[in-house]
């Protein structure tokens, strides 16, 4: 663990507790003699607090130092990603934030199951946890939009990850789209035939969640 996320550090004093608490004190089996570096993701200053009151189901923090650490490696890079089972969106989205991606558009593809619903809150705590052990210190962009024709409006230029087309470059500066399992339907492939294509030349059959991991890994 880098750091801790808490929305209050740059505070004097503040509290852990709840899962924080836990993990750390329980978990990780942290002394109070130890000082904890803290974040709170609005500023790029780290923090540093002394524990000062522990007691079995929270800790109080007072304020000791705060050093500005300016970002060095600046998030990069879109993925727009056709909706699919939420609970492999929320196992691949650790790996697509180490990657330092900028942002995720989340769009409904035909083929997509239209009961699939993002938990947002859920998926905050999964990226800031994420956070915590890469040493990131910006949130990925979640972005969440209702179907195809949407994301075309908003992002004409995307890219898009298909079979027959050419091979992903490096440093390719649009967004890049990923259907779910089963591609994109015919009347999605219309929509999208005047767009850029790129495959995965050297893979077989790749999972969407695989596939999205891919685009971007070759992308950045």
């Amino acid at each position: 663990m880098q750091f801790i996320i808490h929305k209050n550090a740059g505070e004097a004093t503040l509290k852990l507790e709840g899962e924080t608490y836990h993990h750390i004190f329980q978990s990780r089996r942290t002394k109070k003699s130890e000082s904890l570096h803290l974040r709170n993701l609005k500023d790029s200053n780290l923090y540093t607090y002394n524990i000062t009151n522990l007691s079995k189901k929270d800790a109080t923090l007072t304020l000791q130092s705060s050093q500005n650490t300016p970002l060095k490696n600046l998030p990069k890079g879109h993925l727009i990603w056709a909706m699919i089972d939420p609970k492999n969106i929320e196992k691949t989205l650790p790996f697509l934030n180490e990657l330092n991606l900028q942002k995720i558009t989340f769009f409904y593809a035909e083929y997509s199951q239209k009961n699939f619903k993002l938990n947002l809150e859920r998926i905050q705590r999964i990226l800031e946890n994420s956070c915590e052990q890469c040493g990131r210190i910006t949130l990925l962009e979640i972005e969440v939009l209702e179907n195809l024709q949407e994301v075309l409006e908003k992002y004409p230029n995307a890219g898009v990850l298909d079979f027959g087309g050419e091979e992903l470059k490096c440093s390719l500066e649009i967004p890049i789209l990923v259907g779910t399992e089963g591609g994109f339907s015919p009347k999605e492939k219309e929509a999208l035939k005047n767009n850029p294509k790129y495959t995965a030349t050297s893979c077989n059959i790749l999972r969407s969640e695989t596939a999205a991991i891919y685009a971007i890994a070759r992308v950045l």
